[in-house]
């Protein structure tokens, strides 16, 4: 008996980057429950807040990311310098997880983007599940300031590509949590090694199941004028980010708010209050707790550029306009495939301003972007990455 439980526990190892990791990681392990499994998180950041905070078991560990700059860009040279300290932490990371493992011997690790889980996993014979949509890095070098700097990204580019999949390739299956083509929202982090195309597949963005709802009705629900437009301002990202996007977008919030907008804003802070302040028609919370409803109730999204939220809002028939965080290349490239397909507009942080915001508001409400989103929608609507992943896990606990 006591066997038989232990091998009914599932590791999820998310990377703790931002909070979308861990957030496309929750429906799996709520299905996992469903089946009677008892799924736990390993993680670090304010990530393992975020899974806490849903009632799931969590192993917090030492953090590791890239540098920033005090305005919240991502910066090479802060990350450069703080190397040694990412090795450590990276080092430490693969000691915590194979001591987890030992202690759980769980029946399969599901590693979201974390080498160390992989690492610890073939080390200890445990089989692992690999759940990840950026296999090439794209260095954030801008080859048109720099244009004698091409060769060398390039030349950095393939050799992370090559490398890091030597390490993806010690997974047994690799599951690709985007949309295959056209509608693919990070395209140039999804180029996959030739070595690695025989175990990986398309399972599409992980996400909770849709929410059925009127959007009148679920506007009424969260407490606005039902016939409003309402504008959502999700924030996510590191906290350095989350700080200086929610500077910059919640002056535009409050102008929409009384241009006659209704609006919701969320801060995006995993331990903060969940209940709404409310500012004439403009409601604000550090943390939405179910941002289905708010997908169903606006009408458009403003966001960064997270793959997790984009992709959530996407199968929702939701126009978007994207603010990715400066240097950010995988934000940037997921701005640049969602005005690509028509389905929002992009406005870089330097480029905001009231007019622009105001301009491109209008532009979006007012042309073919939501005809196009709905029909987008309808394509993507019909991967259930959340149920494709639980029964991959399922069949290693039989």
């Amino acid at each position: 008996m006591g066997e038989k439980l232990a091998r009914s526990e599932v590791m999820l190892a998310a990377c703790g980057i931002g909070l979308g990791h861990v957030g496309r990681l929750l429906p799996v392990a709520k299905g996992l429950k469903k089946k009677g499994l008892q799924p736990f998180f390993t993680t670090y950041g304010d990530s393992a807040y975020y899974s806490i905070r849903e009632g799931f078991v969590t192993y917090k560990e030492r953090t590791l990311s890239y540098g920033s700059k005090p305005d919240g860009s991502l910066s090479l040279k802060e990350t450069f310098r703080h190397l040694p300290q990412s090795v450590a932490a990276f080092l430490s990371q693969i000691r915590d997880e194979f001591c987890i493992m030992r202690i759980h011997r769980p029946s399969v690790v599901v590693s979201d983007s974390r080498l160390s889980s992989l690492i610890a996993a073939k080390l200890l014979g445990i089989p692992s599940i690999l759940v990840m949509h950026q296999f090439k890095v794209v260095w954030p070098i801008d080859e048109r300031k720099f244009p004698s700097l091409r060769a060398l990204k390039r030349l950095l580019e393939r050799i992370s590509l090559e490398v890091l999949g030597l390490g993806w390739d010690l997974a047994e299956v690799g599951l690709i949590t985007d949309f295959p083509p056209p509608y693919t929202l990070c395209r140039p982090s999804v180029v996959v090694p030739e070595f690695l195309k025989h175990k990986v597949r398309y399972v599409g963005t992980v996400s909770p199941a849709v929410l059925r709802t009127e959007r009148e009705s679920a506007r009424k629900t969260l407490g606005f004028e039902p016939s409003a437009k309402l504008l959502y301002f999700g924030v996510s990202g590191l906290p350095e980010e989350r700080r200086k996007l929610t500077e910059n977008l919640l002056p535009l919030a409050k102008s929409a708010s009384e241009r006659g907008y209704s609006v919701l804003f969320s801060r995006g802070e995993p331990t903060g209050e969940v209940r709404l302040t409310w500012d004439g028609n403009m409601a604000i919370c550090d943390w939405l707790a179910d941002r289905r409803l708010a997908y169903a109730a606006a009408d458009v999204f403003i966001n960064v550029g997270g793959q997790t939220s984009v992709g959530e809002a996407f199968r929702y028939g939701l126009p978007m306009i994207i603010v990715p965080t400066p240097n950010h290349t995988e934000h940037d490239a997921i701005a640049t495939s969602i005005q690509d397909m028509g389905l929002g507009e992009k406005i870089t942080l330097e480029d905001l301003s009231p007019p622009r915001f105001e301009a491109t508001l209008a532009k979006v409400l007012g042309d073919h972007y939501a005809d196009l989103a709905l029909i987008a929608s309808k394509k993507v609507v019909q991967f259930d990455a959340s149920s494709a992943v639980v029964e991959l896990i399922t069949g290693y606990t039989n």
